[in-house]
């Protein structure tokens, strides 16, 4: 496999508009752009997570590129890309800090703090997926934090060490071609484990907002659509999709 195209953007709006648009462009020139083809920037003006959650970055602080895909899995099974992609990050993060793990959907949290954000968005014609794009937002050298963000860390905070990040970005690219031989159907269950062993609170009793409700559950897994499955001590069960569960801080006794 040829190395990755990564271009290279000082100000954008959106890695992943960006990307979305040189491909369309370039799918209708007749020579689509290759797999792993990286736009990366060193400022997004309007950076997105999922759904409507903002993602905040100093400029040329922080890994903010976007990679273009076309995952051999069917539409009806996408998750498993959500998969492969948050352990990709997964693994080339311990490179650099320990004790990383994978907040359901697809964040990345070192302890209890989250040190990267990931929108996927997938194209499907029929059953298929005909291409995605994963952007990241992977915080490196940024040292504070706006108010709103609750528990936000970077590389640097967690190791005191400065890096280059767009050397950073070139070796996390690499890391996601390394790692494509993972993804497909027959991996599945291979997939699944890895997930779920590195899965942020699961198995742990925490507390929950699920619709108005606060409750205090644990996770046990996400089921083949990526839903995250979830039990109380009462034996009451739950399985929510994107959006339809928050974590919540874990109440605290009145003596502390």
């Amino acid at each position: 496999m040829n190395e990755p195209i990564i271009q290279h953007i000082a100000v954008t709006g959106s890695t992943n508009r960006d990307l979305a648009r040189m491909e369309g462009e370039a799918a209708a020139g007749g020579q689509p752009l290759p797999e792993f083809f990286t736009v990366a920037a060193d400022f997004q003006e309007s950076g997105r997570g999922q759904g409507s959650n903002r993602w905040f970055s100093d400029a040329g602080e922080n890994i903010l590129c976007s990679i273009l895909f076309r995952p051999p899995v069917p539409a009806a099974q996408q998750f498993l890309f959500n998969q492969y992609f948050a352990l990709s990050v997964r693994k080339f993060l311990l490179r650099y800090v320990p004790e990383v793990q994978i907040k359901w959907p697809n964040d990345i949290y070192v302890g209890d703090r989250k040190i990267a954000g990931i929108l996927i968005e997938h194209s499907v014609v029929g059953e298929l997926i005909s291409r995605t794009i994963a952007g990241i937002g992977l915080n490196v050298n940024q040292q504070s934090f706006p108010s709103p963000l609750p528990n936000p860390t970077s590389i640097l905070l967690e190791t005191g060490v400065r890096h280059d990040v767009a050397a950073l970005t070139a070796e996390l690219v690499a890391v996601c071609a390394a790692e494509y031989g993972r993804l497909g159907v027959r991996g599945s269950d291979e997939l699944r484990s890895a997930y779920l062993a590195c899965l942020y609170r699961r198995g742990e009793f925490h507390s929950y907002l699920i619709g108005n409700e606060r409750v205090t559950a644990r996770i046990d897994g996400v089921d083949a659509y990526g839903r995250l499955l979830l039990s109380e001590n009462s034996g009451r069960k739950w399985c929510c999709g994107m959006k339809e569960v928050a974590f919540l801080p874990d109440e605290k006794s009145e003596n502390h």
